[in-house]
């Protein structure tokens, strides 16, 4: 017979406990449904701002989960990040120069960078590092993934005394 070890309640902490646990799965998964509510299209003008006010350098995966590698970009204060991704992925790209996987349409007439994202790429939010380099959080509809440069990211939460909020944002 398997036994549970017993552990005094007064020894765990608020965050420990099972119901703080269950409150925290609910609110993580809360965060990431509006998250990706409030993702915009890559084919549509962003309705929001996102201004940076560090200089750094933003990350652009040429491919989904940055296949084909990724261009960066140096970024300066007071830079709207949304504009900068949006108007960079709707560059036409020649399609005599690489072979890659084209999810909106195989015959290439008018190829866009954002094309070879996925079927329907959406800006999700940013991430920055210590050094300042800025990955976008995407996240496909079509697909229901979410990746940010070669790996898959999920939302990360923490208490702060008073509510879950998220770490990152």
């Amino acid at each position: 017979m398997k036994t549970e070890p017993v552990v005094d309640p007064a020894l765990l902490l608020s965050e420990d406990s099972p119901q703080a646990q269950k409150e925290k799965k609910g609110a993580s998964q809360t965060i990431t449904d509006l998250r990706r509510a409030l993702a915009w299209e890559l084919a549509r003008w962003p309705l929001t701002k996102h201004v940076h006010w560090d200089r750094g350098r933003i990350h652009l995966p040429r491919s989904y989960l940055s296949r084909d590698g990724e261009d960066t970009r140096n970024v300066y204060p007071g830079t709207d990040l949304n504009q900068l991704v949006h108007q960079y992925y709707l560059e036409e790209i020649d399609t005599k120069v690489n072979n890659w996987i084209n999810y909106v349409h195989m015959d290439k007439v008018v190829a866009k960078r954002h094309e070879y994202l996925g079927p329907n790429p959406r800006v999700a939010g940013y991430f920055i590092d210590v050094d300042g380099d800025i990955y976008i959080k995407w996240w496909d509809s079509y697909l229901s993934d979410q990746w940010m440069g070669t790996q898959k990211w999920k939302v990360e939460i923490a208490w702060n005394g008073e509510k879950w909020v998220e770490k990152n944002a």
